[in-house]
């Protein structure tokens, strides 16, 4: 079973390589709209990466509501947990 920091490590990658924002910037009450100025196409291409990483489906009412970078991992998590 994968931990929530391991998926945390997966999620700065993601962010890393998808958006060039480096890892140091992704802490757990990081803002995602507010501190890094991401905008919704942002957060599609770090959750469409994350799926197909994964290979789960993250619900679009749950991407919705995701303001922060730990609430990124949660979801994720959450979602990698109930395909277990």
């Amino acid at each position: 079973m994968i931990t929530k920091e391991e998926v945390a490590d997966a999620v700065r990658e993601v962010f890393n390589t998808a958006l060039k924002i480096g890892p140091e910037k992704l802490q757990p009450d990081t803002k995602l709209m507010d501190d890094l100025s991401l905008d919704s196409l942002d957060m599609v291409e770090v959750v469409y990466e994350l799926e197909d990483r994964f290979d789960v489906q993250i619900p679009e009412n749950r991407i919705e509501s995701i303001r922060t970078f730990q609430q990124v991992v949660d979801g994720l998590h959450a979602a990698i947990e109930s395909k277990a």
